[in-house]
Protein backbone atom coordinates (compact mmCIF):
# COMPACT_ATOMS: atom_id res chain seq x y z
CA UNK A 1 0.00 0.00 0.00
CA UNK A 2 1.43 3.36 -1.00
CA UNK A 3 2.43 6.04 1.47
CA UNK A 4 -0.11 8.46 0.02
CA UNK A 5 -2.92 5.95 0.49
CA UNK A 6 -1.92 5.42 4.13
CA UNK A 7 -1.94 9.19 4.66
CA UNK A 8 -5.42 9.42 3.15
CA UNK A 9 -6.73 6.54 5.28
CA UNK A 10 -5.26 7.98 8.47
CA UNK A 11 -6.73 11.40 7.67
CA UNK A 12 -10.15 9.84 7.06
CA UNK A 13 -9.92 7.85 10.31
CA UNK A 14 -8.99 11.00 12.23
CA UNK A 15 -11.98 12.83 10.78
CA UNK A 16 -14.41 10.03 11.70
CA UNK A 17 -13.02 9.62 15.20
CA UNK A 18 -13.25 13.35 15.87
CA UNK A 19 -16.76 13.71 14.45
CA UNK A 20 -18.18 10.81 16.47
CA UNK A 21 -16.27 11.26 19.74
CA UNK A 22 -19.11 13.18 21.40
CA UNK A 23 -21.51 10.30 20.74
CA UNK A 24 -19.55 7.82 22.83
CA UNK A 25 -19.89 7.41 26.59
CA UNK A 26 -16.81 6.85 28.69
CA UNK A 27 -14.25 7.02 25.86
CA UNK A 28 -14.79 10.51 24.45
CA UNK A 29 -11.29 11.67 25.33
CA UNK A 30 -9.70 8.51 23.97
CA UNK A 31 -11.56 8.95 20.69
CA UNK A 32 -10.23 12.51 20.42
CA UNK A 33 -6.72 11.37 21.34
CA UNK A 34 -6.88 8.63 18.73
CA UNK A 35 -7.90 11.23 16.13
CA UNK A 36 -4.90 13.39 17.03
CA UNK A 37 -2.70 10.28 16.90
CA UNK A 38 -3.89 9.47 13.39
CA UNK A 39 -3.07 13.00 12.29
CA UNK A 40 0.38 12.67 13.85
CA UNK A 41 1.08 9.38 12.07
CA UNK A 42 -0.07 10.86 8.78
CA UNK A 43 2.30 13.78 9.32
CA UNK A 44 5.19 11.43 10.08
CA UNK A 45 4.48 9.47 6.89
CA UNK A 46 4.45 12.75 4.98
CA UNK A 47 7.83 13.72 6.43
CA UNK A 48 9.34 10.37 5.39
CA UNK A 49 8.50 10.92 1.74
CA UNK A 50 11.51 10.94 -0.64
CA UNK A 51 11.62 14.71 -1.19
CA UNK A 52 13.59 15.79 -4.23
CA UNK A 53 14.73 19.08 -2.73
CA UNK A 54 17.73 18.80 -0.34
CA UNK A 55 16.25 21.67 1.68
CA UNK A 56 13.00 19.77 2.15
CA UNK A 57 14.89 16.61 3.11
CA UNK A 58 16.85 18.56 5.72
CA UNK A 59 13.68 20.20 7.06
CA UNK A 60 11.90 16.85 7.23
CA UNK A 61 14.76 15.30 9.23
CA UNK A 62 14.75 18.26 11.62
CA UNK A 63 11.01 17.99 12.13
CA UNK A 64 11.22 14.23 12.70
CA UNK A 65 13.95 14.76 15.30
CA UNK A 66 11.84 17.41 17.01
CA UNK A 67 8.81 15.11 17.05
CA UNK A 68 10.88 12.30 18.56
CA UNK A 69 12.12 14.61 21.33
CA UNK A 70 8.58 15.77 22.04
CA UNK A 71 7.34 12.17 22.22
CA UNK A 72 10.12 11.23 24.66
CA UNK A 73 9.41 14.27 26.84
CA UNK A 74 5.72 13.46 26.68
CA UNK A 75 6.33 9.90 27.86
CA UNK A 76 8.41 11.13 30.79
CA UNK A 77 5.75 13.68 31.74
CA UNK A 78 3.04 11.00 31.61
CA UNK A 79 4.95 8.85 34.12
CA UNK A 80 5.58 11.80 36.44
CA UNK A 81 2.08 13.30 36.33
CA UNK A 82 0.24 9.99 36.53
CA UNK A 83 2.32 9.18 39.61
CA UNK A 84 1.07 12.41 41.21
CA UNK A 85 -2.51 11.60 40.21
CA UNK A 86 -2.33 8.08 41.65
CA UNK A 87 -0.71 9.39 44.84
CA UNK A 88 -3.61 11.80 45.31
CA UNK A 89 -6.23 9.16 44.56
CA UNK A 90 -6.42 8.01 48.19
CA UNK A 91 -7.65 11.43 49.21
CA UNK A 92 -7.43 12.94 52.66
CA UNK A 93 -10.90 12.55 54.20
CA UNK A 94 -11.99 14.32 57.35
CA UNK A 95 -14.47 13.00 59.87
CA UNK A 96 -15.70 16.45 60.88
CA UNK A 97 -16.06 18.48 57.65
CA UNK A 98 -18.68 21.22 57.86
CA UNK A 99 -18.89 21.85 54.12
CA UNK A 100 -18.56 19.51 51.16
CA UNK A 101 -17.75 20.86 47.70
CA UNK A 102 -19.04 18.28 45.24
CA UNK A 103 -17.55 18.72 41.78
CA UNK A 104 -19.83 18.19 38.81
CA UNK A 105 -19.42 15.71 35.95
CA UNK A 106 -21.36 14.76 32.85
CA UNK A 107 -25.00 13.77 32.64
CA UNK A 108 -26.76 11.02 30.69
CA UNK A 109 -29.83 12.87 29.51
CA UNK A 110 -31.35 14.27 32.68
CA UNK A 111 -29.64 11.84 35.04
CA UNK A 112 -26.13 11.83 36.54
CA UNK A 113 -23.60 9.70 34.68
CA UNK A 114 -21.92 6.74 36.38
CA UNK A 115 -18.95 8.93 37.29
CA UNK A 116 -21.15 11.61 38.85
CA UNK A 117 -23.37 9.05 40.58
CA UNK A 118 -20.29 7.68 42.31
CA UNK A 119 -19.49 11.15 43.66
CA UNK A 120 -23.07 11.66 44.81
CA UNK A 121 -23.24 8.32 46.59
CA UNK A 122 -20.21 9.04 48.79
CA UNK A 123 -21.63 12.54 49.39
CA UNK A 124 -24.94 11.04 50.50
CA UNK A 125 -23.23 8.56 52.81
CA UNK A 126 -21.18 11.31 54.43
CA UNK A 127 -24.11 13.68 54.87
CA UNK A 128 -26.20 10.94 56.46
CA UNK A 129 -23.40 10.17 58.92
CA UNK A 130 -22.82 13.91 59.55
CA UNK A 131 -26.28 15.53 59.75
CA UNK A 132 -24.89 19.03 60.37
CA UNK A 133 -22.83 19.10 57.20
CA UNK A 134 -23.90 21.02 54.10
CA UNK A 135 -22.79 20.74 50.48
CA UNK A 136 -22.10 23.02 47.55
CA UNK A 137 -23.06 21.23 44.33
CA UNK A 138 -21.21 22.82 41.43
CA UNK A 139 -21.65 22.39 37.69
CA UNK A 140 -23.35 24.25 34.84
CA UNK A 141 -25.20 22.93 31.77
CA UNK A 142 -22.77 21.63 29.17
CA UNK A 143 -23.36 22.11 25.45
CA UNK A 144 -24.58 18.49 25.17
CA UNK A 145 -26.54 18.40 28.43
CA UNK A 146 -30.26 18.98 29.05
CA UNK A 147 -29.93 20.64 32.45
CA UNK A 148 -27.30 21.92 34.85
CA UNK A 149 -25.19 19.31 36.58
CA UNK A 150 -25.85 21.01 39.92
CA UNK A 151 -29.64 20.64 39.55
CA UNK A 152 -29.30 16.95 38.63
CA UNK A 153 -27.03 16.44 41.65
CA UNK A 154 -29.49 18.16 43.97
CA UNK A 155 -32.40 16.11 42.65
CA UNK A 156 -30.47 12.88 43.21
CA UNK A 157 -29.59 13.74 46.81
CA UNK A 158 -33.08 15.03 47.65
CA UNK A 159 -34.63 11.82 46.31
CA UNK A 160 -32.25 9.92 48.59
CA UNK A 161 -33.55 11.91 51.56
CA UNK A 162 -31.11 14.81 51.99
CA UNK A 163 -33.07 18.02 52.83
CA UNK A 164 -32.82 20.73 50.19
CA UNK A 165 -31.81 23.32 52.81
CA UNK A 166 -28.51 21.46 53.23
CA UNK A 167 -27.67 21.91 49.55
CA UNK A 168 -26.25 25.00 47.84
CA UNK A 169 -26.34 25.01 44.03
CA UNK A 170 -23.62 26.66 41.97
CA UNK A 171 -24.77 26.49 38.33
CA UNK A 172 -22.31 28.67 36.41
CA UNK A 173 -19.03 26.73 36.42
CA UNK A 174 -17.96 25.04 33.17
CA UNK A 175 -14.76 23.34 34.35
CA UNK A 176 -12.97 22.24 37.50
CA UNK A 177 -11.14 25.54 38.00
CA UNK A 178 -14.44 27.43 37.81
CA UNK A 179 -16.15 24.83 40.05
CA UNK A 180 -13.68 25.71 42.77
CA UNK A 181 -13.41 29.44 42.06
CA UNK A 182 -17.17 29.98 42.17
CA UNK A 183 -17.58 27.69 45.18
CA UNK A 184 -15.00 29.74 47.08
CA UNK A 185 -16.96 32.87 46.11
CA UNK A 186 -20.11 31.28 47.56
CA UNK A 187 -18.26 30.53 50.79
CA UNK A 188 -17.21 34.16 51.09
CA UNK A 189 -20.72 35.43 50.35
CA UNK A 190 -22.30 33.11 52.91
CA UNK A 191 -19.59 33.52 55.54
CA UNK A 192 -18.48 29.90 55.27
CA UNK A 193 -14.79 30.50 54.61
CA UNK A 194 -13.86 29.43 58.16
CA UNK A 195 -15.60 26.07 57.81
CA UNK A 196 -13.74 22.78 57.55
CA UNK A 197 -14.01 22.13 53.82
CA UNK A 198 -13.76 18.80 52.01
CA UNK A 199 -13.82 18.43 48.23
CA UNK A 200 -15.63 15.39 46.80
CA UNK A 201 -14.71 13.86 43.47
CA UNK A 202 -13.48 10.66 41.86
CA UNK A 203 -10.07 9.32 42.77
CA UNK A 204 -8.37 10.45 39.57
CA UNK A 205 -9.60 14.03 40.06
CA UNK A 206 -8.46 14.77 43.60
CA UNK A 207 -4.84 15.76 42.99
CA UNK A 208 -5.86 18.54 40.61
CA UNK A 209 -8.79 19.66 42.75
CA UNK A 210 -6.61 20.09 45.84
CA UNK A 211 -3.97 21.94 43.83
CA UNK A 212 -6.57 24.41 42.51
CA UNK A 213 -7.86 25.08 46.02
CA UNK A 214 -4.30 26.07 46.91
CA UNK A 215 -4.66 29.06 44.54
CA UNK A 216 -7.03 30.51 47.15
CA UNK A 217 -4.76 29.65 50.08
CA UNK A 218 -7.13 26.89 51.13
CA UNK A 219 -5.88 23.59 52.52
CA UNK A 220 -8.89 21.33 52.08
CA UNK A 221 -9.62 17.71 52.87
CA UNK A 222 -10.65 15.38 50.05
CA UNK A 223 -13.13 12.52 49.87
CA UNK A 224 -12.51 10.01 47.06
CA UNK A 225 -15.34 8.42 45.11
CA UNK A 226 -14.61 5.15 43.30
CA UNK A 227 -14.03 5.40 39.57
CA UNK A 228 -16.70 3.24 37.87
CA UNK A 229 -15.20 0.04 36.46
CA UNK A 230 -17.29 0.22 33.31
CA UNK A 231 -15.62 -0.51 30.00
CA UNK A 232 -12.76 1.88 29.32
CA UNK A 233 -13.95 4.60 31.73
CA UNK A 234 -10.97 4.21 34.12
CA UNK A 235 -8.39 4.41 31.31
CA UNK A 236 -10.22 7.29 29.65
CA UNK A 237 -10.49 9.16 32.96
CA UNK A 238 -6.83 8.87 33.93
CA UNK A 239 -5.64 9.69 30.40
CA UNK A 240 -7.87 12.76 30.25
CA UNK A 241 -6.76 13.84 33.70
CA UNK A 242 -3.12 13.82 32.61
CA UNK A 243 -3.92 16.44 29.96
CA UNK A 244 -6.03 18.44 32.43
CA UNK A 245 -3.14 18.56 34.90
CA UNK A 246 -0.80 19.78 32.15
CA UNK A 247 -3.31 22.54 31.32
CA UNK A 248 -3.52 23.41 35.03
CA UNK A 249 0.26 23.81 35.22
CA UNK A 250 0.23 26.07 32.15
CA UNK A 251 -2.57 28.21 33.61
CA UNK A 252 -0.73 28.45 36.93
CA UNK A 253 2.39 29.63 35.10
CA UNK A 254 0.35 32.25 33.22
CA UNK A 255 -1.67 33.35 36.27
CA UNK A 256 -4.99 32.17 34.81
CA UNK A 257 -7.50 30.99 37.44
CA UNK A 258 -10.24 29.62 35.16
Amino acid sequence: MSRNLWIALLSAAATLLWCFKDYTYGITFMMGAAAVGCVGLAFVLFLTRPFKSPKMQHLARRLLSLLLCLVLLGCLSVVWIEALIFRGAKGDPSDDADLLVVLGAGLNGLEPSAVLTSRLQVTYDYMVDHPKSIAILTGSQGYNELRTEASAMAEYLIKQGIPSDRLILEEEAHNTAQNIKYSVAFMEQLGLEDCTVMVVSNEFHLYRAERIFERYDMDVYSLPAPTPKIGLIPINSYAREYCSVVVMYVKDALGIDE
